[in-house]
């Protein structure tokens, strides 16, 4: 990857000169990048020149760091501030949708792959404590294809020269062993003069994705983000494409940086540490080239569980842990159907088929208060009834604590991702894992 990298969890700002047409570059105006994960990409401006139109569907620009860009949406600058004197004066902010740092980006213009990474990536693959383990790799250490695409995982190291002096990066009180590697490096270079000896001071990891035909920056965005969609579910916290950067064949590069506009509990569970040895899903316990293969083949069917993930937060009022029964019960009911079972057990059939014992339990002592001759689907249809119709009796509803219905909805929630688990050919035992991981917790004394 290139060197300069624009992370999606950093802030940053460009000054610079904006204009529409790179051929004209005499019609322009001063202006400011902003970029933050919260507030997105905006564009301060400040235009004083009549020439300027008022809507364009990209604006191009030379940044203070040299840098020639392409910022893209539908702008229209009529709708800021205007100043009427001498001089009329059109000024604001203007979201936009992406940001291409580097070059002068035109609608048709196409590359050919695109390097990227994600937040958690790096936990995922390998415990960042035990990188000195990992041996470096110039080729892709996985590769995975589908109809019309490739991924490769690959490394990406920093080296510092060592030179001769290779020996005093490494340190033993034993005197007599340091010697040795002196004597060891310097036989060495007598015998390869002419090889430079490097060390490693980083090793990370990212993809380098590919499709069968070149594709636009819009393109690789929406891609990229529905590949990190499911590692957002397979980490159980919010995923977006980091450090983007999309390559032509000729070698010519532009950054990418995409606006999100997240909430701020959004941006701190994303950033927030994993263990590689505490995740219960990680590069080394699942068949990755499987699950991204399914993955894009049922992914436009699984699209709002991926959405949940992307813009978690965290935290639940009455009003969304209501919203989550419905959501999932509605997905069980659609489960039931895919397993082949009648209307009488529409909840329950999909809770029993993926469940572990300890998740099947936590809905029993939710439920088993209130005795129903239908049992816990009974009890479950009744909820998700009164929930969803206005002016129905609520009795369920009246018994229920808010920490019930947050629970009753995380536990629906993990029955629906374990059905997509198995149709990326997860083993039911990970499955398991993975609920036990992140049930909820209740105390037997509440």
């Amino acid at each position: 990857m290139v060197n300069k990298k624009y992370s999606t969890f950093e802030s940053f700002e460009f000054y610079g000169e904006f204009f529409a047409d790179p051929n004209n570059q005499k019609v322009k105006f001063p202006g400011k990048v902003n970029y933050s994960t919260q507030n997105g990409l905006q564009l301060n401006y400040n235009i004083s020149c009549p020439d300027v139109s008022d809507r364009c569907e990209r604006i191009f620009g030379i940044l203070d760091s040299g840098q020639k860009c392409t910022l893209v949406t539908s702008f229209d600058f009529s709708t800021g501030t205007h100043r009427l004197g001498s001089i009329h004066i059109r000024n604001g902010i203007h979201g936009f949708y992406y940001f291409l740092i580097g070059d002068y980006v035109f609608e048709e213009d196409e590359f050919e792959y695109c390097h990227f990474t994600f937040n958690g990536m790096q936990e995922f693959f390998h415990p960042q404590g035990r990188m000195s383990n990992l041996k470096f790799s110039p080729q892709p250490i996985q590769e995975i294809r589908g109809d019309d695409w490739r991924i490769n995982v690959e490394h990406n190291a920093k080296f510092q020269y060592a030179g001769l002096n290779a020996a005093n990066f490494l340190h033993s009180d034993n005197e007599e062993v340091l010697k040795e590697l002196n004597d060891l490096f310097a036989e060495f270079h007598i015998k390869h003069p002419k090889e430079y000896l490097n060390i490693r001071n980083e090793l990370k990891f990212h993809f380098n994705y590919k499709k069968e035909h070149q594709q636009t920056p819009s393109d690789f965005i929406s891609d990229t983000i529905k590949i990190s969609s499911l590692f957002s579910i397979l980490l159980n916290k919010p995923v977006f494409p980091d450090e983007l950067v999309l390559y032509k064949n000729n070698g010519k590069s532009i950054h990418v940086v995409n606006s999100l506009c997240l909430q701020s509990r959004t941006v701190e569970l994303s950033k927030s540490e994993i263990s590689h040895l505490l995740l219960p899903i990680n590069f080394n316990k699942i068949d990755l080239p499987t699950a991204l293969t399914k993955w894009f083949e049922v992914y436009e069917y699984f699209k709002v569980i991926a959405v949940s993930h992307q813009h978690e937060t965290n935290f639940r009022t009455l009003h969304t842990a209501y919203s989550d029964i419905i959501l999932y019960g509605t997905n069980l009911e659609a489960i039931n159907s895919e397993l082949g079972g009648d209307s009488s057990v529409k909840y329950t059939k999909p809770i029993e088929y993926y469940g572990s014992e300890q998740l099947i339990s936590i809905l029993d002592e939710i439920f088993s208060p209130y005795p129903n001759k239908h049992g816990l689907g009974g009890n479950i249809s009744n909820l998700r009834n009164e929930l969803a119709h206005v002016g129905r009796p609520k009795p369920m509803m009246g018994k229920l604590s808010i920490e019930d219905y947050m629970d009753i909805g995380q536990v629906f929630k993990l029955v629906v991702v374990s059905h997509l688990f198995q149709k990326l050919e997860i083993p039911m035992s990970l499955i398991h894992e993975y609920q036990e991981r992140y049930l909820p917790y209740r105390d037997e004394n509440s």
